[in-house]
């Protein structure tokens, strides 16, 4: 019966396809106005309802109210940019909480955002935008507005570090100025959030937060990161060849769309033959991407896309680039001033599980006021952020319920963060139980429909 209830939803969502949506690259929106550059970081510049209602391929998603809202920020090398983000606001709303949701968009391509993924009428392509906002639901029910920022900006800097910091904390500036039009209090607590691409910009911003937006302390309670993506270089050389190898291209060509430095040498090392192939990787969203470029070799094999192999990556100018936006390079200035809470799965054959024990122990050497880890031994990526995300919101709504976070460092290894992190409640258990496992394997695997339309 499930999954006859998910192929009706998905032919609710071929329906959708029907439904005029302008999609970003030609959405006037999404350009900042003239001399935007001369307004302070975090300030909005437009605001509008979103011009469809948010939904999910997967289940009703009801919300009273939802904005997109455009706002100043600066991308990796400190030059003016424009960010959209997408507010929510649930029925029952506490205007002071807030949750700052950073989905995994996880591809090159402006018309992958997020706040386009999210509306009835996105193309199938964006389908895992809409996967995600199932994480959203728990917050949603106790009242939080969620914020959710297309943090890789208008040129889709995949893996750009302090682009996604960057757009994270000033889209939470620019929440704490919206009251007339949200409601949100300026006074707002809020908690950051990201699973494996997602935590790239939540860990980036919770690395960025003492120097880039030292005021906002005050506001917020905390930062949980699952899959958490320290060092790109390692997921580079895990996922080569293998089922996530598509992740590769579109990390590539999002440093190429934030540096034209690094573009020029990444061509310059292409195998000619397969530049129109690797070309792809700016065209097609996360799903798609990981389809079309499932199992095939960039710098390992005989036939791979660069001759020079993983020694590219070491490059003086993408060496230097690619460390530049590797969390796990910062230096102590970059301690993160709030609690942090950490949730990865032993076996993850995506984020390897060396570089979250590495961010672990150094953070701890340098003094971190409190960072609480909890490691999973039965889980890999994907298994993980569904029973990782019970231990995550547990964690995020006990801060905002008063309680105090741990002290120091504390590092757990347990069988399964559902079942056996402390203080998980039975609706939040049964809540993420009830996700249909098989969804991700017809979404990655194409068992329910034609993967390669998107």
């Amino acid at each position: 019966m499930r999954k006859i209830a998910i192929f009706y939803a998905f032919l609710a969502n071929l329906y959708a396809l029907q439904i005029p949506l302008v999609p970003p690259e030609q959405d006037s929106f999404y350009l900042p106005p003239p001399n935007f550059e001369l307004a302070p970081l975090g300030s909005i510049l437009r605001v509008r309802p979103t011009p469809n209602k948010l939904v999910n391929i997967c289940f009703t998603f009801e919300i009273k109210r939802s904005w997109q809202i455009l706002y100043r920020s600066q991308n990796s090398v400190g030059k003016p940019t424009a960010i959209v983000m997408t507010i929510m606001e649930p029925y029952n709303s506490h205007p002071s909480r807030v949750l700052s949701y950073q989905t995994f968009q996880d591809s090159a391509n402006i018309n992958c955002s997020p706040s386009y993924g999210f509306q009835y009428g996105a193309p199938l392509s964006t389908i895992t935008s809409q996967l995600d906002m199932r994480f959203l639901v728990p917050a949603l029910k106790q009242g939080y507005y969620i914020i959710s920022s297309d943090y890789e900006g208008f040129n889709s800097s995949f893996v750009a570090g302090r682009q996604s910091g960057n757009a994270v904390l000033d889209g939470v500036r620019a929440a704490l100025q919206s009251q007339r039009t949200t409601g949100i209090e300026s006074t707002a607590k809020v908690a950051l959030w990201g699973y494996s691409g997602g935590s790239i910009a939540s860990g980036w911003a919770a690395c960025l937060q003492p120097t880039y937006a030292p005021e906002l302390k005050q506001n917020l309670l905390g930062c949980a990161l699952g899959g958490f993506v320290t060092n790109i270089t390692a997921t580079a050389e895990i996922t080569d060849g293998g089922f996530f190898a598509g992740l590769i291209p579109l990390a590539l060509h999002g440093l190429s769309n934030e540096y034209q430095e690094f573009k020029r040498v990444l061509n310059e090392n292409m195998d000619p033959q397969h530049v129109d192939f690797f070309s792809q990787g700016s065209e097609r969203c996360f799903a798609g991407g990981l389809h079309f470029f499932k199992s095939r070799s960039f710098f390992s094999g005989v036939n791979r896309t660069f001759p020079r192999g993983f020694d590219l990556l070491h490059d003086g100018t993408i060496g230097k680039i690619i460390q530049d936006n590797c969390v796990c390079h910062l230096d102590r200035t970059f301690l993160p001033q709030i609690p942090i809470f950490l949730y990865h799965g032993l076996f993850d054959e995506v984020v390897p599980i060396l570089g979250p024990r590495h961010i672990f122990q150094q953070w701890c050497s340098w003094g971190i006021e409190s960072l609480e880890f909890a490691e999973d031994l039965l889980t890999a990526h994907v298994g993980q952020q569904i029973v990782g995300a019970a231990a995550a919101w547990t964690w995020i709504e006990n801060l905002f319920n008063g309680a105090k976070p741990i002290k120091g460092c504390e590092y757990t290894q347990r069988l399964n963060n559902l079942y056996f992190y402390p203080g998980v409640e039975q609706e939040t258990k049964e809540y993420f139980l009830g996700f249909e496992f098989s969804i991700l394997d017809y979404i990655f695997g194409g068992k329910a429909f034609d993967i390669s339309v998107v």
